[in-house]
């Protein structure tokens, strides 16, 4: 703790007094003046403990922890709770909307839920009320549910999803802004098997990971 202003205002009436009954530019001077330099830098100090360090853990804003080529890794802290996720950029686009923030394809862990590998997409605009939201990987088709400015896989899907964004190179989403056109966004999937990999490392949830389940999904397709 810094020190108190009563203190302090102690300290350097004491040392200024010391100092009128000293001539001016002799030695003894010169050192009170450093000692008040000195008293004012401790007074002004802010004090921080051990206890008060903030940890690395509880940091509010998205932190980037990776790039696995189009995919980046964030993690970050939710109602202090560590949150991790994938995001994918937009790549192209059939329309263009004005004042369009960038849009986003996010695979998020939640451990503190016991939720892994949950798919949403972030348009950069707001979607029309009562509009449907449709991605497709490849041959796969999945219907997405619209809230604001998101649309948010079933969570039936979540794992069907992953596993044919593993098996694909493109995806397609397509929505229609409020009071705006149609959209047809593509997104690369370069580089998704080692992200979901990293993402597993960072925001480990119980059980099986992402990567260890999708394996066992698609070697029960194969064996049908």
């Amino acid at each position: 703790m810094g020190v108190g202003r009563t203190t302090f205002a102690t300290i350097t009436s004491i040392i200024v007094q010391a100092g009128k009954m000293i001539e001016p530019f002799t030695p003894l001077r010169v050192f009170l003046i450093c000692a008040l330099s000195a008293v004012l830098a401790v007074s002004i100090a802010p004090s921080v403990s051990a206890a008060d360090a903030e940890p690395l853990d509880s940091r509010q804003e998205p932190s980037l922890e990776g790039a696995y080529n189009d995919w980046s890794l964030y993690a970050m802290q939710e109602n202090g709770n560590l949150t991790c996720y994938l995001s994918s950029g937009l790549e192209r686009s059939s329309d263009s909307v004005p004042r369009r923030r960038p849009a986003i394809v996010l695979i998020t862990n939640r451990p503190s839920e016991g939720r892994r590998g949950v798919v949403s997409v972030n348009p950069g605009y707001t979607y029309e009320d009562g509009s449907s939201v449709l991605m497709s990987i490849g041959r796969r088709q999945f219907h997405l549910t619209p809230a604001g400015g998101s649309a948010w896989a079933e969570d039936s899907d979540d794992l069907q999803i992953i596993a044919a964004i593993r098996g694909g190179s493109t995806l397609v989403v397509t929505g229609r802004a409020k009071n705006g056109p149609a959209t047809t966004d593509t997104f690369s999937l370069r580089g998704f098997g080692p992200a979901l990999q990293a993402l597993d490392r960072a925001c480990p949830v119980a059980g099986a990971t992402l990567a260890a389940a999708q394996a066992t999904h698609k070697k029960r397709k194969k064996t049908r």
